[in-house]
């Protein structure tokens, strides 16, 4: 189940309120104390998080589903994408578990799908929220964070003050929604980060020269049809560009992906590549004509599909 973007509800007793953690979105499916962590693209990313090998204890050893997300804490308790992302990509258990000594996770669980059984997704939230703090037991890498009804500016205002993404609002009185994004949830942000497919690049020059210099890109605000709303060419380290760089190399095709070709004057360089690779970037707002200004480059989203990423204007 996924949140819409907007503002804060004004019926504000009606919802319930969440801290938005900025990590990586997994269902855990716990069963006969093998952890399978499902990303929204339904691939299995326990090999990279050695850290949760033993999330089954937070049941009892019980089967059940969860969900939740993983989260890297900086050294002053804020979630980083950053540090996350150095955690994401690991596809082999020894250097994932010196990367898990280095830069340790947690799973933040704030929905309960299934238990011992039973489906408990069809339930009300503030039933399943209750079930969740009965039956998980906390431990060094997993945690059920705080809920609250009402008070959601309050709320919004904390995690501004803290550096956090923001907030999430859920109707108390309805059930998960599995694989729908719907109005019972709405996302509030207050940092402005976004995930984007990258559609295409220009190389770099200067100190760049031979590198990725931008990445070109783009969202949907209609299904099937993705729009340019600009670049970026900020916050990579040399190590990721090359990593980048080699993947574009990959993805290479002869024609633009998007509904309508770039147009500016460094865009004539632009290399065009297949709409499969899916960045987080912070901007600083959206201009009137739907294009992103200031601009920074977060880190790429292995766990996310490029169709599923819509404009949020």
């Amino acid at each position: 189940m996924k949140a819409i973007a907007g503002d804060l509800p004004t019926d504000d007793d009606a919802w319930a309120y969440e801290i938005k953690w900025d990590g990586m979105r997994a269902v855990a499916e716990l069963e006969d104390g093998t952890v399978h962590l499902r990303t929204t693209r339904g691939n299995d990313a326990a090999i990279s998080f050695p850290d949760l090998d033993r999330l089954g204890d937070a049941l009892g050893g019980r089967p059940g589903i969860l969900d939740g997300e993983i989260v890297a804490f900086d050294e002053d308790g804020v979630p980083s994408f950053g540090l996350l992302q150095q955690r994401m990509h690991i596809g082999d258990a020894a250097t994932a578990a010196a990367r898990a000594a280095e830069t340790p996770v947690a799973y933040v669980v704030f929905d309960l799908l299934h238990f011992d059984g039973h489906d408990s997704w069809k339930l009300p939230y503030l039933d399943r929220r209750s079930l969740l703090a009965d039956l998980v037991e906390p431990g060094d890498h997993w945690q059920v964070p705080a809920h609250r009804i009402g008070g959601g500016a309050e709320l919004l205002a904390a995690a501004r003050e803290r550096g956090l993404e923001g907030v999430v609002a859920k109707r108390p009185d309805r059930p998960y929604e599995p694989g729908k994004r719907s109005a019972t949830w709405r996302k509030i942000k207050v940092r402005h980060t976004q995930e984007f497919v990258v559609g295409g690049w220009l190389p770099g020059d200067g100190n760049r020269s031979g590198h990725l210099g931008a990445l070109l890109l783009g969202c949907h605000r209609r299904p099937g049809q993705l729009e340019w709303v600009g670049n970026v060419g900020t916050g990579f380290s040399f190590a990721e560009l090359s990593r980048l760089g080699a993947k574009l190399d990959e993805l290479a095709i002869d024609d633009w992906p998007f509904v309508e070709r770039p147009v500016g004057p460094k865009l004539r360089a632009a290399r065009w590549v297949r709409p499969d690779l899916v960045v987080q970037c912070e901007f600083g707002e959206w201009t009137r004509d739907g294009k992103l200004r200031h601009t920074t480059y977060l880190g790429e989203r292995t766990d996310k599909l490029a169709s599923d990423v819509t404009c949020e204007p």
